[in-house]
């Protein structure tokens, strides 16, 4: 069964995009994307993300590039001008459509096609963010000029996932060091804090967290990703039980999408 994310379109400022995944805005209607993490390896050319509009109104959006450096210590998105890598992935891949008019209840699939004049570059990860932006229905597409003057486009909402190209078969591992837990004080509910490291790599660990006790599943992170330019990041998960009555905590980080498992730790938790 597909995952899909749900995305609350808001009323943003042109020069504001919203990151998915890390705020809490208003909700004036809501589209859902899929998948939330593209990787591009092996032998594989091409991709697709389907946008999908769960609401009863249309909208339209442009498609387009942007590059996120990931903060360490909050794991957050920060903007940049250009690539973090010498290879701008960018110039290789090429989009369509990159404008989409989406109706009520409608899905539409933006295919990606990587094409590469000189051959790869060295192994390793390279990255971009695939940006959909929502925009008015009679907006001009960006960087259309008139009489030469360059027209702009107001933008109402922003959300981006990361797309990874990878060459070579990845060498990154993880570590997880001390884990704590911690109490919401607002919600009063149990948070695990998870810190790992990732290993000297050309490679970023791309993967999810998960927290088992008893055997259950009692906390997940999806797209708990660890990208190239940082080395350590802290996950607080949250639990989906009100207590812990001893025993032990079994924490798993484990690749996106296959079978591999970076790292594993199993913590006691007091009576």
């Amino acid at each position: 069964m597909k995952k899909y994310l749900n995305i609350k379109k808001v009323l943003l400022g042109a020069s504001l995009v919203a990151v998915v995944g890390f705020t809490t805005l208003p909700v004036l209607a809501s589209v859902t994307l899929t998948p939330t993490l593209v990787i591009i390896e092996g032998r594989n050319r091409y991709a697709d993300v389907s946008l999908i509009n769960t609401s009863n109104e249309p909208g339209n959006y442009e498609v387009s590039w942007v590059f996120h450096k990931m903060d360490e210590n909050t794991g957050f998105y920060q903007n940049v001008d250009k690539s973090l890598t010498d290879f701008d992935l960018t110039q290789h891949l090429a989009l369509t459509p990159k404008r989409v008019a989406l109706g009520a209840q409608a899905v539409q699939k933006v295919r990606m096609g990587l094409r590469l004049k000189d051959g790869p570059p060295p192994p390793g990860d390279y990255r971009a963010h695939l940006q959909f932006r929502e925009i008015p229905q009679d907006a001009p597409a960006a960087n259309e000029t008139q009489k030469g003057v360059k027209v702009g486009v107001k933008v109402n909402v922003g959300f981006s996932i990361p797309v990874v190209y990878r060459v070579g078969e990845s060498d990154a591992t993880g570590t997880i060091g001390d884990v704590r837990t911690e109490i919401n004080q607002k919600l009063g509910k149990i948070a695990v804090v998870v810190p790992i490291t990732r290993s000297e790599s050309a490679y970023g660990l791309l993967g999810e967290l998960v927290i088992y006790y008893k055997d259950d599943v009692v906390g997940r992170i999806r797209n708990a990703n660890i990208f190239t330019e940082i080395r350590r990041r802290d996950f607080r998960v949250p639990l989906n039980i009100n207590q812990l009555s001893g025993g032990n905590l079994r924490i798993v980080y484990k690749a996106f999408k296959k079978d591999i498992v970076f790292a594993e730790r199993i913590v006691s938790v007091g009576q």
